[in-house]
């Protein structure tokens, strides 16, 4: 069963200069950050399966952030770059 999800998912990695969820999201589904910052105040993204109201919810290693009709993505590893941003992974079920 494990290798089944293993091969529907897509892992990449970005630097953000916050662990934002409007941040990661957009990087994550590649769409802006104010197109999703007009999908969260529509009740349409869901941290952990509760649904966000406010663009500022930090996210962390292990959270589930899902947004109608584009997706689900996890937030994997996460670490800071020298210049004091954070580098995230972030895996995306297709």
């Amino acid at each position: 069963m494990t290798s089944c999800w293993l091969r529907r998912t897509q892992s990449f990695k970005t630097v953000e200069t916050s662990l934002r969820v409007d941040a990661l999201a957009s990087a994550g589904f590649k769409i802006s950050r104010s197109k999703l910052v007009n999908l969260t105040s529509n009740g349409d993204v869901r941290v952990n399966w509760t649904t966000v109201t406010k663009n500022g919810t930090t996210l962390k290693t292990g959270d589930i952030v899902s947004v109608s009709g584009k997706g689900r993505l996890k937030i994997g590893e996460i670490n800071g770059t020298k210049k004091g941003k954070f580098s995230v992974e972030l895996i995306r079920y297709l």
